[in-house]
């Protein structure tokens, strides 16, 4: 298998250290918007840096910046022309992806693939969104919750994984399963694991389903959701 890219490193090397933490926070929570105090508590900046960082990101039209009362409130602003681009390298690299990725790092060598879909792979997060994953592999569902759990304190979201073995999981495929099914249509990241080695576990006739349908997440039958404790 493949080994993953090395997304810490590309984040590291296209952002600095401020400006990778303001990202990686408002790029996903998008619409939500944030005051200076409040970011640099969640982001662990010192204020002064990151208020001039904050300057820059707003002069440049990535950021919008409003006013409520004394305070001043950023956000990501969704009118920038590579709003939607920088949303995905921020996902892909140091953001949700990135999260999960690290939470999961002691897990690796029990994980085929690792799966992001729904809000967070197809970049409709909201404020109210949890974040969705598949891992197929050797890991327990006990195991990967435990895991997980400094991603979602991090991402200030539930995460919330389905866990197949890799024989269920192939099965799953053959049978023509619906969650899994819909799954291989829908925008996904691959966190571990990438789309070549899934095609060869997939028949012919779903092979040539496009992957970029969107559709509504449905639970798979017989297989817990995570509700990990705040």
């Amino acid at each position: 298998m493949r080994t993953s890219p090395p997304a810490d490193r590309l984040s590291v090397t296209l952002f600095g250290k401020t400006r990778r933490r303001v990202f990686d926070w408002l790029f996903t929570h998008p619409g939500e918007s944030f005051y200076l105090r409040q970011l640099a508590r969640i982001t662990g900046s010192s204020p002064g840096a990151l208020e001039r960082e904050l300057a820059k990101l707003t002069a440049a039209g990535i950021l919008s910046r409003s006013l409520k009362g004394r305070a001043t409130f950023y956000q990501a602003d969704p009118g920038c022309p590579i709003y939607s681009e920088l949303g995905s390298i921020i996902r892909k690299t140091s953001g949700v992806a990135g999260e999960i990725r690290r939470a999961l790092e002691s897990l690796a060598s029990k994980l085929d693939f690792v799966i992001l879909h729904g809000s967070a792979a197809s970049g409709a997060l909201r404020s109210a969104s949890d974040v969705d994953l598949v891992t197929v592999g050797a890991a327990k569902f006990p195991d990967v919750v435990e895991a997980l759990r400094p991603a979602q304190q991090r991402l200030g979201r539930e995460v919330n994984p389905i866990v197949y073995t890799a024989g269920e999981f192939t099965r799953r495929i053959r049978s023509g399963d619906h969650f899994v099914t819909t799954l291989l249509q829908e925008p996904r990241t691959f966190i571990r694991g990438d789309a070549d080695e899934l095609e060869r576990l997939v028949p012919k006739r779903l092979a040539r389903s496009s992957p970029n349908v969107s559709g509504r997440n449905r639970r798979s039958p017989g297989r817990r959701r995570a509700r990990p404790r705040r």
